[in-house]
């Protein structure tokens, strides 16, 4: 029995030590492309319980996984294996991954990118009272508001004017609460998913259109109160629709 536990460690341990990828599904589902090496700018450390990966130039729009498997025996003694996630991490930053219960060990690590991060500039959108447009909390999750607030150079008010027409900050994007198109409709962070809810023009004369509704980002009641959620409303001109935006 020892010597069969010995042989067993022995095989895990020499899969954690080569490193692989696999197809991965973001929250949207969008299948990410299997891989051969880890990314630019990433690494990924292992022991024989997780793995952990860092990166470290990568966009801040760009999201990326660890992923794996581990390997293990149940109370009967029979081995089994499972996949285990780090959960998806926008930027520059850590994302780790460990193994569940005392009887299982990596066997295999690797980090997976999602869907690509389209071209253009990427920087603070300020506007009225020189407040951000600013995610609260720097919460990546879908239905988060989209609000101002005073302009810090946070990922969550770093925001990428896509070629693509969205708008995006945390791997997500600028989106019009159900796709509504009425005036003061909330905006908030979502999936990417290609709707017209997502779709923004930043135009010459500073206002940022949402064509799907024919109205403008505004910061709603000309408020100046950090915490304030963005929505649309009839594009007028007037200073709580003009935003700088990068370009």
């Amino acid at each position: 029995m020892r010597r069969t536990a010995a042989l067993f460690a022995t095989a895990v341990l020499a899969g954690a030590a080569a490193l692989m990828t696999a197809p991965a599904a973001d929250a949207a589902g969008t299948t990410v492309a299997p891989r051969t090496a880890d990314p630019a700018g990433c690494t990924i450390t292992y022991n024989a319980y997780g793995a952990t990966g860092t990166c470290t130039s990568m966009d801040p729009n760009q999201t990326w996984m660890v992923g794996g498997f581990c390997s293990g025996w149940d109370a009967n003694g029979q081995t089994w294996s499972g996949a285990l996630s780090s959960g998806w991490v926008a930027g520059n930053g850590t994302g780790t991954a460990g193994c569940l219960g005392s009887m299982s060990m990596l066997s295999q690590a690797w980090i997976s990118l999602g869907p690509a991060v389209p071209a253009g500039p990427t920087g603070q959108i300020s506007g009225y009272a020189n407040k951000c447009v600013d995610v609260r909390g720097n919460n990546r999750a879908n239905g988060t508001p989209v609000q101002i607030w005073d302009c810090l150079g946070t990922t969550g008010q770093t925001w990428k004017i896509g070629v693509d027409g969205t708008i995006r900050a945390l791997g997500k994007c600028m989106d019009v609460q159900g796709g509504r198109t009425g005036n003061a409709t909330l905006v908030q962070l979502y999936d990417c998913n290609g709707t017209g809810a997502q779709k923004w023009q930043v135009r010459a004369d500073g206002s940022i259109l949402n064509p799907q509704s024919g109205r403008c980002l505004d910061d709603l009641g000309f408020s100046t109160t950090n915490g304030n959620q963005l929505g649309i409303w009839d594009c007028n001109g007037a200073a709580n629709q003009l935003w700088h935006a990068p370009a």
